[in-house]
């Protein structure tokens, strides 16, 4: 899930916003696998948000309630090892955020 998704209009910071997206993303795998009834793998998750890798691995911190929510989802619907690290600049989620054109994606060159 790339950055180009709508902002609150609360100021929440970038690393709330790279959770969100996270259990944003469990979800959507969650209903995808529901919707299509076959038999799939595992899926891998790729962030380029240490912060939200550290977050899902952390089992000793209490977190906040609204973190606490965000982080207990992704727990319970993926495992630690299911997360993965990708750098910013070659994370293809953000391409919309950096001006990529629809052609250029098609053509699989970056901005």
């Amino acid at each position: 899930m790339g950055r180009a998704r709508v902002a609150p209009l609360k100021n929440i910071t970038i690393p709330i916003m790279e959770l969100t997206a996270a259990m944003l993303s469990v979800k959507v795998d969650k209903m995808l696998r529901a919707e299509l009834q076959l038999l799939l793998e595992n899926s891998d998750f790729w962030t380029d948000s240490q912060a939200v890798i550290k977050y899902i691995a952390n089992e000793h911190t209490q977190f906040h309630t609204f973190i606490a929510n965000r982080v207990s989802t992704i727990r319970d619907n993926t495992n630690v090892s299911q997360w993965k690290y990708v750098e910013t600049k070659l994370n293809p989620a953000d391409d919309a955020s950096r001006g990529l054109s629809a052609g250029r994606f098609v053509d699989g060159k970056s901005p």
